[in-house]
């Protein structure tokens, strides 16, 4: 692999502006749109990651969400609590150490994280329309080498 050209300053800051606003107009506009087509189950987007998360995932308890969303672990039991209350989750005590909490999502739990992925993939349909198959591979090739960048060299 070729090393990457350094930028100069000019070129760094815009493309830092473009970098900053992609990601949050990309992230805001998935956010409203699974809020949107999740509205009449009333389950907002971050309860919908968790969802996905336990559906996508080898996860099965809160502290394993939290880690994988990169969520406090009381947002995660806040969230819970208010799944379950809506029997899209249920929590159960490990036998062998009642300390674990496990959680399984409910059949109508999978049905709801299920359609915030179509919603989402529409979406990528949507955004990658005009590419060809290649630029397709490219641009995410390269959004995981950015993303790997980004996870090797800043500590979380």
């Amino acid at each position: 692999m070729s090393k990457s050209k350094k930028l100069s300053p000019s070129e760094l800051k815009t493309f830092t502006r473009s970098f900053l606003q992609c990601g949050d107009h990309l992230h805001t506009l998935c956010r409203l749109e699974v809020n949107s087509r999740l509205a009449k189950y009333d389950v907002k987007y971050s309860q919908w990651l968790i969802l996905d998360c336990l559906t996508q995932e080898q996860v099965d308890n809160p502290s394993k969400v939290a880690s994988e969303l990169g969520m406090e672990r009381a947002t995660v039991s806040r969230s819970l609590d208010i799944l379950e209350s809506r029997n899209l989750v249920s929590r159960t005590h490990n036998l062998a150490d009642r300390r674990v909490v496990e959680i399984q999502v409910t059949a109508q739990g999978r049905k709801i994280a299920q359609m915030g992925v179509q919603r989402l993939e529409q979406i990528v349909q949507i955004a990658t329309a005009n590419l060809s198959s290649n630029q397709v591979s490219e641009t995410f090739a390269l959004l995981d080498l950015i993303k790997d960048n980004l996870n090797q060299k800043i500590a979380r």
